[in-house]
């Protein structure tokens, strides 16, 4: 991963940690049930928006080199890996 994106990437990933840890605490003090989830909701969304970052980086770098050296085979099989995970 380039460095700035890796930068963008972890300043979102301590970002949805904090909110995280938000959520936790609207539990703890029992909040209203529909405001946590609109809470969790948030969270989900922001962990999506991360996960495509991570996939496009990954499109531009990764899966680029490895069709230029010839392994496009091993690599499409990860991709249709990960896709399969993320529709279970």
């Amino acid at each position: 991963m380039r460095t700035e994106s890796r930068k963008d990437v972890l300043a979102r990933l301590r970002s949805v940690a904090g909110h995280l840890k938000a959520v936790e605490r609207m539990v703890e003090e029992d909040t209203y049930c529909v405001d946590v989830l609109k809470q969790t909701l948030a969270v989900e969304k922001a962990l999506e928006r991360i996960d495509a970052m991570i996939l496009e980086e990954h499109l531009e770098t990764c899966v680029a080199d490895a069709f230029r050296q010839g392994k496009s085979e091993r690599t499409v099989k990860e991709l249709a890996e990960i896709f399969a995970t993320a529709r279970k």
